[in-house]
């Protein structure tokens, strides 16, 4: 039978159905003095904590991370345990071996929208150096955890549409910072599906022809006078114009031949 004392922080009674699915993996185990002393000696002996809490009778992690919390004697002395089984420190579980119950507890609780901080802060959870070891060690756990942090998007997606749905006017500043926040964290997350900028609309790309202008030198029959004399293609028709000619413009459109141009060596 369940102990509604034993129920996790900020679930009421009978509101199952809102607590997280790790909590509620199986029946919890009410605090004793009896179910805590048995654990202190088989964590001291050496045995792994989660792995010890996995057995029928005992409680969740959960749990026993609020007792730790809630009982200063309690949290001390599993501490303490903890050093004389070859693990100290505090704050996450400092265990190296891989163990896949923890494993699979800190994918559900990801999927379920807590931190991974807040994850490994639990004392029966592995510690974030575990868990960062984990994922360079065994490309499945880090595969894993990226489908967690996927699933992290959607849900706060769906969080987003809810508290978009319920904002006042008076919420209106509070939810917009909220959900700033979240876009950020869904595109962080999941920048494959979600972007973090907008994306900028396509550019329609223009075709330009290139004119190469060509230049003579020619000397004048008459004055002996030598010139340079320019030349440019027109794009239009194909021929090649001389630029000196009367009445010459250049072709519509074109950047870098405007007209009136004074012609290398040429004089009013």
């Amino acid at each position: 039978m369940t102990d509604d004392n034993d129920a996790p922080e900020g679930a009421a009674a009978g509101d199952a159905a809102r607590v997280p699915k790790w909590t509620r993996t199986r029946e919890t185990v009410a605090w004793s003095e009896a179910v805590a002393e048995a654990i202190l000696e088989r964590v001291a002996a050496g045995e792994v904590l989660y792995a010890v809490l996995r057995e029928d009778g005992m409680p969740t992690p959960q749990s026993v991370g609020r007792w730790a919390r809630e009982r200063a004697e309690f949290g001390e002395a599993l501490m303490a345990a903890r050093a004389a089984g070859g693990r100290p420190g505090r704050g996450g579980g400092g265990v190296w071996t891989y163990c896949e119950a923890a494993a699979r507890a800190v994918f559900d609780r990801l999927c379920e929208g807590e931190a991974l901080t807040s994850i490994c802060r639990d004392p029966v959870m592995p510690s974030m150096s575990t868990v960062f070891y984990w994922r360079r060690a065994f490309p499945d756990f880090n595969a894993t955890l990226r489908v967690a942090r996927e699933i992290q998007a959607e849900r706060f997606c769906d969080l987003s549409w809810e508290m978009a749905q319920g904002a006042s006017p008076e919420t209106a500043y509070l939810t917009h910072v909220r959900l700033t926040h979240l876009r950020w964290m869904a595109g962080t997350l999941a920048p494959k599906t979600y972007r973090t900028k907008p994306a900028e609309p396509p550019v329609e790309r223009r075709s330009r022809d290139l004119l190469i202008r060509h230049f003579e030198v020619e000397q004048d029959p008459k004055t002996g006078q030598r010139r340079v004399v320019a030349f440019c293609p027109n794009p239009v028709t194909g021929v090649v114009e001389r630029e000196d000619d009367p009445g010459w413009a250049p072709p519509p459109g074109t950047a870098g031949l405007p007209g009136g141009w004074d012609l290398p060596g040429e004089t009013d």
